[in-house]
């Protein structure tokens, strides 16, 4: 036992939403989901996390991180790029007053029939569920039940 006393406050999910959006009346703690629009560090982290975005929903604000995500966001060399949004996620990780409480991984069987699948942070359902058509299924292979 912690010895905390909660008080469930439930509501329908619109007004759930429209609660955490604004820092007065988001309620002391909530989960809230993210799933990138496209497989780029930026998604994860300047659109949610500078100032002015969706991390304001908790009254985040950090002038040190907005500016290493504004170099990283025009940064054209791409190991420089990735490092300075591990950087910010270092930043981001080590002072946000929130709890990263998990990432969800999948794992893929794949038989050794199929080639050409193009894997991206963005598959969800399947393997190359992004890019279907670099799949091959070598139907020789698969009748011979390899």
């Amino acid at each position: 036992m912690l010895g905390v006393d909660i008080a469930l406050d439930p509501v329908e999910s619109t007004t759930f939403t429209a609660l955490t959006k604004d820092i007065n009346t988001a309620p002391q703690m909530f989960i809230l989901g993210w799933c990138a629009d496209y497989p780029d560090q930026q998604n994860w982290l300047s659109v949610y996390w500078k100032t002015g975005a969706f991390g304001e929903r908790i009254g985040y604000s950090n002038p040190d991180l907005d500016a290493l995500l504004e170099q990283a966001d025009v940064e054209l060399d791409p190991a420089k790029r990735a490092q300075l949004y591990a950087d910010a996620q270092r930043l981001l990780t080590d002072g946000a007053p929130v709890a990263f409480m998990w990432n969800n991984v999948n794992a893929y069987l794949v038989k050794p029939w199929v080639s050409g699948i193009v894997k991206t942070p963005q598959d969800s359902g399947w393997p190359g569920d992004i890019a279907p058509w670099t799949i091959d299924i070598d139907t020789a292979a698969q009748a011979a039940g390899q």
